[in-house]
């Protein structure tokens, strides 16, 4: 018998969804998420920054949602999906889920025995071979989540990559997985409830975080410590080195390139040379590469 409890749809933003640890956060307050930091989760859920806003990632993935999920009906159509809304777990209110799809054993049934998420991809590199559960820590993160929620032991992951091949992995429930998020979220919750913030990184979203935290100017002065002061001119510094570096090393590939479109070493890609319209070319860095140097 599942250990989830069905309960009203949570929206980004809602006043309950402020107080829940869902699943979708849970990367996020690892630090590990793309897309959020820990100290932008925590504002967020403090109600001092606002939800973040839908963007193009998030709207291909709600468009192509659908058409993911039905590839991955089409492999076994013995089985039945069920859409849904949230749950949280039957003990643990503060533990919430919403799945994309519930797997039911026949076409009819309702009791869910698997759950299934749907997800597209622009970082290929992140994904492993097909069959396994070699998916980004972030994904994995949340499937260990939504397993918990519903004492279930596998779900399918099915993923369109930027390459236009849809591909499935499996995710096996890890108990030990499982209570060591459940450790860190209620640690976190508790320093939401203690008004205790995480220190600021260096994640994008931090930035934007801060930015939206003192959206006015005064007109006043005011003394740095020493130390960030120093910290600061020494980022700055490093920052314009580092921007020379990369003009001279992208010249140099450049100019190894002639008239190729992609630079590779062995199997791996390097960057590729575009240009918009009839303009002359300029180099790009792969995506993959600067995820991993990041």
């Amino acid at each position: 018998m599942t250990t989830a409890v069905p309960i009203p749809k949570l929206l980004p933003g809602d006043p309950d969804w402020l107080k829940v640890m869902s699943a979708s956060k849970v990367s996020a307050m690892l630090g590990l998420s793309p897309w959020e930091s820990r100290y932008s989760l925590w504002q967020r859920m403090a109600g001092r920054i606002d939800p973040q806003p839908d963007d193009a990632q998030k709207r291909r993935g709600h468009y192509l949602e659908p058409v993911i999920a039905k590839w991955w009906h089409d492999q076994r159509p013995e089985l039945g999906l069920r859409t849904t809304g949230s749950w949280h777990h039957k003990d643990r209110p503060w533990q919430v889920v919403t799945p994309d799809r519930l797997v039911v054993r026949t076409p009819r049934a309702r009791k869910p025995v698997a759950l299934l998420e749907v997800k597209t991809a622009a970082n290929d590199w992140e994904w492993g071979t097909p069959g396994t559960d070699e998916i980004p820590v972030y994904y994995q993160c949340q499937a260990q989540w939504a397993l918990d929620v519903f004492g279930l032991d596998v779900c399918h992951v099915a993923v369109l990559t930027s390459y236009l091949e849809f591909r499935e992995y499996v995710v096996h429930y890890d108990a030990e997985d499982a209570a060591y998020l459940r450790k860190q979220a209620l640690e976190f919750l508790a320093s939401l409830e203690a008004g205790d913030a995480p220190d600021i990184d260096d994640h994008d979203q931090t930035y934007e975080a801060v930015r939206q935290l003192h959206p006015d100017i005064d007109g006043t002065d005011h003394q740095l410590d020493p130390q960030l002061a120093a910290d600061y001119a020494a980022a700055v510094t490093q920052y314009g080195a580092a921007a020379r570096a990369k003009k001279h090393a992208s010249a140099r590939v450049i100019d190894a390139m002639g008239n190729a479109r992609r630079a590779m070493c062995g199997d791996d890609h390097y960057a590729t040379r575009q240009a918009r319209g009839e303009g002359t070319p300029f180099l790009v860095a792969s995506r993959g590469l600067t995820q991993e140097r990041r």
